[in-house]
């Protein structure tokens, strides 16, 4: 697949500039220091919703399987009444890292930046109970 022209990078900030953090996740893909970004708008939007772990077993997960995407949620809530952010940027900073993410190790101003409110994405939550 070749590079597209933008990607979308979500977040529960309004910010001016992209600036690499720690990625924390499951993959080594997932652990990198960088701006993280993906090539489908659909894909940022559940990381510009704010979520609250209701105890020590809380898990926020997205499966990518299906469009749009099911973010699927153990013992987490979603704080429905703050607003996050989705950022369109340029690739050309960003490498591939693995099928769905790409990776930017320096700061990368957004072109674009969309507003997003959970409650229109109401209907991607999955709520897992026990077991």
């Amino acid at each position: 697949m070749s590079k597209p022209d933008y990607l979308y990078h979500g977040t529960r900030k309004k910010l001016d500039l992209l600036k690499p953090t720690q990625g924390v996740g499951y993959g080594m893909a997932d652990n990198e220091h960088g701006v993280y970004a993906v090539s489908e708008r659909d894909l940022a939007i559940p990381f510009a919703i704010s979520f609250r772990p209701l105890d020590d077993g809380a898990i926020f997960s997205v499966e990518t399987s299906k469009r749009p995407p099911r973010i699927v949620l153990k013992n987490t809530d979603v704080d429905w009444g703050r607003v996050g952010y989705v950022y369109k940027v340029c690739s050309e900073t960003f490498e591939q890292i693995d099928p769905e993410q790409w990776l930017s190790k320096v700061p990368v101003e957004p072109v674009e930046t969309e507003e997003i409110k959970p409650e229109s994405y109401r209907d991607w939550i999955v709520y897992k109970s026990e077991g």
